[in-house]
């Protein structure tokens, strides 16, 4: 007998019984899969003891309960006849008397709502976000429309403030069938979370195993991101510096310096709340850490994006809900053609900070902020060795490193510490300053030293909020 074993894509069944379907139905519904009927659970073989007309019998049971065409056949294993029954990955969900089945390892489980919706959209090519609610215009804030349209202006000539929400809502494409569609509620309605109870973001600042500030934003996706943005304002580190505008030295201005850039911050959260998957039933979180803002939404990349993709300059853009991204592009929060990490990346570089970092994970997509750049981590992963880690390290703490100190430091020769010191100056990372010889000195470059330790910044805050619809 060939080495089979019960898994992701095999069963053994000692004889066909109701309960095979169900087996079939959750092979359909994951990778496809084969059944083997003659094979104890033990995988002993027993045989399967029908003729042909027990095979039509099963295969006609098969397609009227499950609408499934299987691959049928006698095969031989130990010298005994076996049924082997394969079905195919199903493009939509099949369901076995009633259930939607799902394989996940060598059982069975029950799919998740969410995920039946989310396969037959993909089936008939809609999306999510544009589907009908069961609420109608009425539901929708009047006020909040009216912010809306004097805020889009040139980007929606077609309405001017003043017309009636319906008109709004209708030019928006957020009606359907006289009902307000997913989108339409999310952006529009008072209160969401009456319909959809897990469209929230969730905030809170961790230290160690101790959690403190912790939030829950409900309310439209307009005022999530406020709420979020105030919250970040009062719970990061902001500083602020004075600085002369204009002509006179007397014309100052309080200007804000946040640890992480603010449109960084902005961008990050509209991303989460633009491609989030709403259909799931987890909510967007945001972590605080002394160190790093962690913010994960639920979705994975969608359209057959990946980090590597998103990394590139010129990567397309994917729309999960593509009638809420219309919408915010509209009110001049978001840009066509992807442009929201590759403005996120630049605002980090400009300010001396590290690229963010990206991944998915638990059904889910994480961006990470990162407040110092010359972290040992970092750098290793830049490819400095680890006597170069510990000199860059020793010029954080000190403002900087001598040749000499270096060579203490690392434990090298002055020829050596004088090649180590010229690579990090060609990569970017130290910058050489005072004269040559003994008075030369090799400092952290630039704004990678951190907003933190700039000249002028004092700690403090300025509250500027304001309401984006």
């Amino acid at each position: 007998m060939p080495e089979l074993r019960e898994g992701e894509t095999v069963e053994f069944k000692e004889q066909w019984s109701p309960t095979a379907l169900e087996d079939l139905a959750a092979f359909a519904n994951h990778r496809g899969g084969t059944l083997y009927v003659g094979v104890s659970d033990g995988g002993e073989v027993v045989g399967f003891g029908g003729g042909d007309p027990e095979v039509r019998r099963i295969a006609n049971q098969i397609h009227d309960l499950l609408g499934l065409a299987p691959a049928l056949r006698l095969v031989q294993l130990e010298g005994r006849e076996v049924l082997e029954v394969g079905v195919e990955p199903s493009v939509v969900p099949v369901a076995c008397r009633g259930r939607y089945l799902v394989r996940v390892g060598s059982t069975n489980r029950t799919m998740p709502g969410e995920e039946i919706a989310r396969r037959f959209m993909q089936r008939t090519g809609q999306t999510w976000d544009g589907l009908p609610s069961p609420w109608g215009p009425e539901e929708a804030d009047a006020e909040a429309l009216a912010r809306f349209v004097g805020r889009a202006g040139p980007r929606l000539p077609v309405l001017s403030e003043g017309d009636p929400p319906e008109r709004v809502l209708e030019n928006l494409g957020l009606l359907r069938e006289g009902r307000l569609t997913h989108a339409g509620v999310l952006l529009f309605a008072r209160q969401p979370q009456r319909l959809f109870p897990s469209a929230v973001l969730r905030a809170a600042r961790f230290r160690g195993t101790l959690i403190s500030g912790e939030r829950t934003f409900d309310g439209s996706l307009w005022e999530q991101l406020d709420g979020v943005m105030e919250y970040l304002r009062d719970s990061l580190d902001i500083q602020y510096r004075i600085e002369p505008e204009g002509l006179s030295v007397e014309e100052l201005q309080r200007q804000e310096v946040w640890p992480y850039p603010h449109e960084a911050l902005r961008e990050a959260v509209l991303n989460a709340l633009m491609h989030r998957d709403y259909a799931d039933s987890g909510d967007i979180q945001v972590r605080l850490y002394p160190d790093r803002l962690s913010l994960w939404n639920p979705g994975g990349l969608y359209g057959g994006l990946t980090v590597e993709v998103l990394r590139r300059e010129d990567h397309p853009s994917r729309l999960r809900n593509p009638a809420i991204a219309q919408v915010l592009y509209y009110a001049g929060l978001v840009e066509r053609w992807g442009s929201g990490i590759t403005r996120m990346r630049q605002a980090l570089r400009e300010q001396g900070l590290p690229e963010p970092e990206m991944a998915e994970e638990a059904g889910g997509f994480r961006l990470t902020l990162l407040k110092d750049a010359y972290t040992p981590e970092l750098l290793r992963a830049r490819g400095l060795s680890e006597r170069q880690v510990r000199g860059v390290m020793y010029a954080k703490e000190h403002g900087g490193i001598t040749n000499r100190e270096y060579q203490e430091v690392a434990g090298v020769s002055k020829r050596t510490a004088s090649r180590d010191l010229e690579q990090l100056t060609g990569w970017g990372i130290l910058e050489r300053v005072g004269e040559t010889g003994k008075g030369t000195r090799y400092v952290l470059k630039g704004p990678g030293r951190g907003q933190r330790g700039q000249e002028g910044a004092t700690k403090g805050s300025n509250r500027t909020g304001g309401s984006h619809a």
